[in-house]
């Protein structure tokens, strides 16, 4: 062990100016570890020359560490070099993170935020290297279960990642019993935190990446703006030498209370998979094997979850459904190509209508067969006032009717139709009632749109697609 452990720290070396050194510290103890809690380790790493310091003779041991500088410092160690395509609005590709940025999202260990923007030079949290933990030693964090005194200010998204360190003792607690969630990380944490994870990596052994000759300086970043069409980070980028995949125009076509319709093209013939959960100002986006499986960052199962076909250069289009009125929600997407090579994962927020007491509840596709589809609609609550729910089903290229005209029973052109393109159901407030749709064609693509309510009081138009199989 202690062997590796040598061999480990040895990527290391170089590091120094993500540590601020400016020069190298004298084998003295520095003043401004003496006495301090890490002390052992830093003179250590200092001894060996894995660490340096500044000109003063200083280390700096509390000064937070940033985002940019800690994946550096992991994609180094542990031998990280493969990057992804990124597209983050803070980052530019002549910012000296940027490649370990791009390393360490093809990785899969870390994204962005939900606006499309990484943060390089903002400072690291403590539950954040949690998560960073986690996923580079693939801890179960199922157990979500904290002794700490301050365990409720630990994210919903980290709480497992926050258990299985702790109980590994990677990151442990504050001698107050606290863990200090959203504390920026230090320097010092820093070091015991990665040495840590190497000694605990599966398999017994990482090779650490050839020591560069210089590091240049961070330099200032501009201020993001959102983007709901940009890679959020988190997933990885083509290998052996190949083209990322991108996927490029994601909107909503339409958004109801309950449903959302979703447009993108993806630049791969493959594969696009997505993951919706409500969004929130501290959301991590998942890598993009969690969106594979439907899973948030915190590997929990999001609300709505699928995948479709797609094909390079042509427009991919999915329902969302299972969403809730007056609901800010975010839909992670990723596209993988047949060679299995990853784009990274995109963000697209949307929230969804208001909706009155006698409103849509749920739109959701049942039993689909070649010419048959049944689709499950509840409105309104038990024991309410009953409506009209009317529907019309329109090939999925055609254009939205108004909900007047569902009401009708016309497309949007106004053109009357007929059963079972158009009709109603029995109004049972609550219930969730079965629409058995038949004389369909097979291995076709369908729309079908739904509203309650009556006279010039609609709810939300809701919208489900539906795809007949093949014969």
């Amino acid at each position: 062990m202690k062997k590796m452990w040598r061999g480990l720290m040895t990527g290391i070396l170089g590091i120094s100016m993500l540590f601020g050194a400016l020069g190298s510290v004298s084998a003295a103890t520095p003043k401004d570890i003496q006495g301090h809690w890490a002390q052992s380790q830093l003179q250590d790493w200092l001894d060996k020359g894995y660490l340096q310091g500044y000109a003063d003779g200083t280390v700096k041991p509390n000064n937070a560490i940033t985002r940019g500088e800690y994946v550096a410092l992991v994609n180094r160690l542990f031998g990280f070099t493969d990057t992804a395509a990124i597209t983050f609005t803070d980052l530019k590709s002549t910012n000296w993170a940027y490649s370990e940025v791009a390393k360490a999202v093809r990785a899969g260990y870390i994204g962005g935020y939900e606006n499309n923007t990484f943060r390089a030079t903002s400072p690291i949290t403590r539950q954040e290297a949690a998560v960073i933990t986690a996923k580079l030693l693939s801890l179960n964090t199922n157990t979500t279960t904290l002794a700490f005194k301050d365990s409720a200010q630990i994210a919903s998204w980290a709480k497992g990642a926050v258990a299985a360190a702790a109980a590994k003792s990677i990151i442990n607690g504050y001698p107050d019993g606290t863990f200090g969630p959203k504390k920026a990380l230090t320097r010092a944490e820093a070091v015991g935190i990665i040495g840590n994870s190497a000694a605990n990596k599966p398999g017994g052994t990482v090779t650490p990446t050839p020591t560069p000759t210089a590091t240049p300086s961070a330099t200032a970043t501009p201020t993001p703006t959102a983007t709901p069409t940009s890679p959020a980070g988190g997933g990885s980028g083509g290998g052996g030498g190949s083209t990322a995949p991108t996927v490029s125009g994601i909107t909503y076509g339409h958004v109801g209370s309950v449903t959302a319709d979703v447009y993108m093209t993806p630049s791969v013939t493959g594969a696009v998979y997505y993951v919706v959960a409500p969004y929130s100002s501290t959301a991590v986006a998942p890598n993009h094997l969690q969106v594979r499986d439907g899973l948030t960052a915190a590997g929990t199962a999001g609300v709505n979850a699928g995948t479709t076909a797609a094909i390079a250069g042509s427009t991919v289009s999915f329902s969302v459904y299972g969403l809730q009125a007056s609901t800010e929600y975010a839909a992670y997407i990723a596209v993988a190509d047949t060679a299995g090579s990853w784009s990274g994962v995109y963000t697209l927020r949307l929230t969804t209508a208001s909706a009155s007491g006698g409103a849509i509840t749920e739109l959701s596709p049942g039993t689909i067969g070649t010419v048959t589809a049944d689709v499950y609609v509840t409105y309104g609550q038990t024991g309410g006032i009953a409506t009209p729910v009317r529907y019309v089903v329109l090939p999925a290229g055609a254009t939205q009717p108004t909900a007047e005209q569902i009401a009708a029973g016309q497309n949007s052109s106004g053109a009357q139709l007929a059963a079972p393109w158009s009709g109603g159901l029995t109004p049972v407030p609550g219930v969730k009632q079965t629409l058995t749709l038949n004389s369909l064609t097979a291995d076709t693509a369908y729309k079908v749109y739904v509203i309650s309510g009556s006279g010039t009081s609609w709810s939300p138009v809701e919208i489900l697609r539906i795809h007949t199989k093949q014969p």
